[in-house]
């Protein structure tokens, strides 16, 4: 049974570590992480309680890491707090420039991070109307390549701190085209010996979790046995697809004093979103919005299953809400895109989708949506360049490899397609449309024993749509295989009426009128020719064939 470290840890050590490493991000400028770590601290309601020597020992390498200096103010930290005023207004060349001397602690994290975030905002606006990923790139920036060489020498003489650590894996991530394992591995071992230094950077365990592409890879990692690892593989679970995991993760760490955290809420909602059981993500989501309607974080999430669920009023009634919080939002954009999306006013949501990206190039959902809206307006090539650039950015997004392969399949490029399907089935290996999207396209290319497999497997997983019986039917009975034929068509009638289909469509009728043929062609089930037969009439389409077959039956009956 899975167990986390969390259960073992003593609440009032877990809150003394929060609200110590909420000073010291805050104080260095990580301001998510500060965040995040506070409102866990809100969620955690006990009196914090220094931990043990030997505790602060094995994680932080030293007994006296939460001791406070009782060193006087001195002019260094009259510069520091003058840096850091200027690093709160995004002043960010003015902060770094008057901690150039700084060589240690908190300040020289500020300046190393101050130059960061120069560069990156202005590489941001000198390609504020450019949306290639590939022209974004950062790996040609000078001023990052400089402050990567800089780092990575204090690295190879072991003089980087675990923020430090952090800030070189972010570079090395964002400068490298991460094409290659082996590119990929030197910025997971950076991540992991920061985590090792100091487990409470929430933020390097968020880096390291977008860099796993695999359960084998996650189980193979060297981690401290911290409790943060606990927050880390759950969200590594999800982000895995692996939302059962995840989910059963989240219920031990609520039961280990983090029930009312909203992160947790939030983090279970996006796995029931990815296991396709809306409704519970979306209550989840609406309690944590209703505990504090002015967060707009993962917003957008409950506007795309709003969305997908058809509930206009409640997308239009959020999408009014979160333009009054704060219009300049990402989240706000892309939910006021999903709004004029189930308008179907597809050239207002793009526009909302691309400003979205001006706030934020590199926010994923908003490419993959814009992606979704250029496919409906027929614009193909548009379409896959915003699901290409989706997929550099997330290569385990595999609503942008589906998006890819249906755009592919419009422009009858079914080899192309079939890659793309295959890459989101990888993904998703239990989710039954991948499965259908491959199956369709092996039956386009005529390879029809692969496409009955896909169908087969469709079925085992547990058919979301309701199409692969129907499938296998018209594919044995176009082989005149109709004893096969027959059991799929009568699977497919059961099914439908199992689950509510309205009936009445092509598929429906098709069946119908197969199954009264081939019922009364074997002669000993003629109740059963007779039940489907009955059901042909009440369809005008295929009623003279209903009627036909009834004629049969009363003329054998009457023989007999």
């Amino acid at each position: 049974m899975t167990r986390v470290i969390s259960e073992s840890c003593d609440k009032k050590v877990i809150k003394f570590e929060i609200l110590s490493a909420i000073k010291q991000c805050k104080k260095r400028g990580l301001k998510e992480t500060t965040k995040w770590l506070a409102e866990l601290s809100l969620a955690l309601d006990c009196t914090p309680v220094k931990p043990s020597q030997d505790y602060t020992e094995k994680f932080y390498g030293s007994s006296n890491h939460f001791e406070e200096p009782s060193t006087p103010h001195n002019k260094d930290d009259d510069i520091y707090e003058l840096a850091k005023s200027y690093f709160d207004i995004t002043e960010y060349d003015r902060a770094a420039h008057i901690l150039l001397s700084s060589k240690e602690g908190s300040s020289h994290f500020l300046h190393v991070y101050s130059r960061y975030l120069s560069a990156l905002r202005k590489q941001q606006l000198q390609h504020l109307y450019n949306h290639s990923t590939s022209e974004r790139a950062l790996g040609k920036n000078e001023v990052l390549r400089t402050l990567r060489s800089d780092l990575a020498r204090k690295y190879k003489s072991d003089e980087l701190d675990a923020y430090l650590l952090y800030l070189y894996g972010i570079l090395l991530k964002k400068t490298s085209e991460m094409s290659t394992a082996l590119q990929r591995n030197e910025v997971i071992t950076v991540l992991c010996k920061s985590v090792k230094k100091f487990p409470m950077n929430w933020a390097a365990w968020h880096e390291l979790s977008s860099l796993i592409p695999d359960q084998q890879m996650l189980s193979s990692l060297e981690l401290p046995a911290h409790w943060m690892k606990d927050f880390f593989l759950a969200q590594t679970h999800g982000d895995l697809i692996n939302a059962d995991e995840a989910l059963n993760l989240y219920e031990l760490l609520k039961k280990a004093g983090f029930q009312e955290s909203c992160h947790i809420k939030t983090q279970e909602a996006i796995s029931q979103h990815n296991r396709r059981i809306f409704d519970e993500a979306i209550t989840l989501l609406e309690e944590v919005r209703a505990k504090d309607p002015y967060r707009l974080d993962d917003m957008d999430i409950l506007s795309n299953m709003y969305y997908v669920k058809g509930r206009r009023a409640d997308l239009a009634h959020l999408a009014h809400h979160c333009t009054q919080v704060d219009r300049y939002r990402v989240e706000t954009c892309c939910i006021v895109g999903n709004y004029y999306s189930i308008r179907t006013d597809h050239e207002k949501a793009v526009i909302y989708f691309q400003r979205a990206l001006k706030l934020n190039p590199n926010y994923l959902s908003a490419w993959t949506l814009m992606g979704h809206e250029f496919t409906e307006v027929k614009n193909t090539s548009a379409a896959i360049q915003a699901y290409r650039n989706a997929v550099d950015l997330n290569r385990r997004d595999y609503r942008a490899w589906y998006g890819l392969g249906q755009t592919y399949e419009l422009l009858k490029m079914y080899y192309y397609s079939l890659y793309y399907y295959k890459q989101a089935h990888r993904l998703r290996p239990f989710d039954s449309r991948m499965l259908m999207a491959v199956g369709e396209t092996y039956e386009v290319l005529k390879r029809i024993e692969e496409s009955k497999m896909c169908y087969r497997k469709a079925l085992a997983v547990g058919d979301i749509e309701g199409m692969a019986n129907i499938k296998l039917a018209k594919l044995y009975k176009a082989e005149s295989s109709t004893e096969w034929a027959a059991y799929y068509y009568e699977r497919f009638a059961q099914q439908a009426e199992e689950r509510g289909v309205v009936e009445g469509t092509s598929s429906h009728t098709e069946a119908f009128q197969f199954l009264a043929r081939h019922h009364l062609q074997q002669g000993n089930a003629l109740d059963a020719a007779a039940y489907y037969a009955h059901k042909c009439c009440e369809y005008p389409e295929v009623r003279e064939d209903g009627k036909a077959v009834l004629r049969q039956i009363s003329h054998i009956r009457g023989i007999g």
